[in-house]
């Protein structure tokens, strides 16, 4: 019974060292987010030196979701509701050093699209990324969600429907938008008894998420697929009942029943491509499982040159 206590005390004399160890290199290691506190700055100039040549994009974007993306009061609301977390200023601010907590401009100003910019410009001009990469950056969900859709198979960025500086659509309405890919299909619709009714493109294609806002999750889906969910919320008697849908009263009217209550509808799964934190304590844990089993392992080794010391016949 001591020998086994021996061995158990040996291995926890490995295990402990070497949890503590592997505990702080792996605290170490981890971002320091939590850490620093942001940095109460001023708000600097937004843009000192491109809206003396593009006064026209600065007015729209200085209102827009880019321009307001720190000052929103929805975002400052939900914001201070979860304390600040300084992982949201990485997209809601232009030049963000997590270190430090401070950054170079509140908002996505121009320097966040368009850098590193030539120092010979504007004689060459400046660097313009047209990639769904460079929005994904902060709309994380709704790139994934777009990069799996026929427009992404088909390499149809944001910026071809989307005013990065306005932050709104490329048309006067959605219908005229999608007609500058699909004009036939357009024109046929325009004859359907969907428009008749006053639909859209987007009534059908491109539907609310129901995803709280933050961290990369549009409103509305960029799937552009038409699923059950979409025909339910017009077609719901017609689709649980089809016999009784297609069946009209003698007069030619539709029956009066009351229809029954639609396929329940639950929120789209969301995906980060973010990593999530692993806790250093798993780290630690799993160390101190070897050490424990490295210390058994050689507990009779150690128990025989302990003894052997103790009767005197290993010299200090």
């Amino acid at each position: 019974m001591l020998a086994r206590l021996l061995r158990i005390l040996l291995g926890l004399a490995f295990a402990l060292p070497l949890a503590f160890v592997t505990y702080a290199l792996a605290q170490a290691s981890a971002p320091a987010l939590e850490v620093a506190s942001p940095v109460a700055q001023a708000e600097p100039p937004a843009l000192p030196d491109c809206q003396e040549c593009h006064a026209q994009y600065q007015e729209v974007w200085e209102v827009g979701a880019h321009g307001q993306a720190l000052n929103d009061p929805t975002f400052q609301t939900d914001w201070e509701g979860q304390g600040k977390p300084q992982e949201c200023l990485g997209c809601h601010t232009t030049g963000f050093d997590p270190a430090t907590g401070a950054y170079a401009a509140a908002g996505v100003t121009c320097a966040a699209c368009h850098e590193p910019v030539a120092s010979n410009h504007p004689l060459a001009p400046a660097f313009m990324s047209r990639s769904a990469e460079l929005c994904g950056q902060c709309h994380r969900d709704t790139q994934f969600e777009w990069q799996n859709s026929r427009h992404g198979e088909s390499d149809l960025t944001c910026i071809n429907c989307h005013d990065p500086h306005a932050t709104m659509i490329k048309a006067k309405d959605t219908s005229s938008l999608c007609a500058d890919c699909h004009g036939t299909r357009v024109a046929a619709f325009a004859h359907s008894n969907h428009a008749e009714e006053g639909l859209t493109c987007t009534d059908c294609h491109i539907t609310e998420t129901g995803a709280p806002p933050g961290m990369g999750n549009a409103q509305h889906s960029h799937s552009f697929d038409v699923n059950l969910n979409t025909c339910t919320k017009c077609h719901e008697y017609e689709i649980h009942n089809p016999a009784a849908a297609m069946l009209l009263a003698a007069d030619g009217v539709s029956p009066t029943a009351e229809p029954p209550s639609g396929l329940s509808s639950g929120n789209p799964a969301t995906v980060s491509t973010e990593p999530q934190p692993t806790s250093p304590v798993g780290f630690a844990l799993f160390a101190g499982l070897i050490g424990l089993a490295f210390g058994i392992v050689l507990a009779p080794w150690l128990e025989r040159g302990l003894r052997r010391f103790a009767q005197g016949e290993v010299k200090a």
